[in-house]
């Protein structure tokens, strides 16, 4: 219960930052996803049913603050945590390097995913051969932050597990 309190307010503080920090730091249209990073996380190290309501409710989240439109992210980010997931499956992801990798995988399908229902569903005019290149910056600005938000949250996660609960008072 504690690590899964933790883990939403993280989610939080990382949804505070996603939506605020272009407003005060200009960064251009390029955001770090960090949602999508902690979906990643998730993916990779809870994979119980817990994480996958909270990984939805995250994408929905992102959606009602930063999107006109709802449920695209949402979906996409539940995408996201398959894709760690599955990847956990095939190989041990506890490096700094191959974890990063799976975020740049998972940033890929995130966009992939969007550019997708945007196609299908609405309109293909806004993207074409720039989008690309946004999503290449996004998935190399996530990737890159990464190993840091991983091991954040490990050792958030670690002391959690060591702190022992006081005995009910009786």
């Amino acid at each position: 219960m504690k690590v899964s309190l933790l883990f939403l307010a993280v989610g939080f503080v990382l949804l505070l930052l996603q939506t605020t920090l272009p407003r005060i730091v200009p960064m251009g249209p390029f955001v770090p996803d960090l949602a999508l990073v902690l979906c990643v996380y998730l993916g990779l190290n809870h994979p119980t049913i817990g994480a996958v309501v909270g990984t939805f409710l995250l994408g929905y989240s992102v959606d009602v603050f930063s999107s006109n439109i709802l449920g695209l992210n949402a979906f996409a980010l539940s995408l996201v945590f398959i894709t760690a997931y599955l990847s956990s499956r095939a190989i041990w992801v506890h490096s700094p390097l191959l974890s990063a990798s799976v975020v740049f995988l998972a940033s890929w399908v995130k966009g992939g995913s969007l550019m997708l229902l945007w196609a299908t569903f609405l309109t293909m005019d806004r993207y074409g051969l720039g989008s690309v290149k946004y999503i290449l910056v996004d998935a190399l600005l996530a990737a890159v932050l990464a190993p840091a938000l991983f091991a954040l949250l490990k050792r958030g996660q670690n002391y959690l597990e060591r702190v022992k609960m006081p005995e009910e008072i009786k």
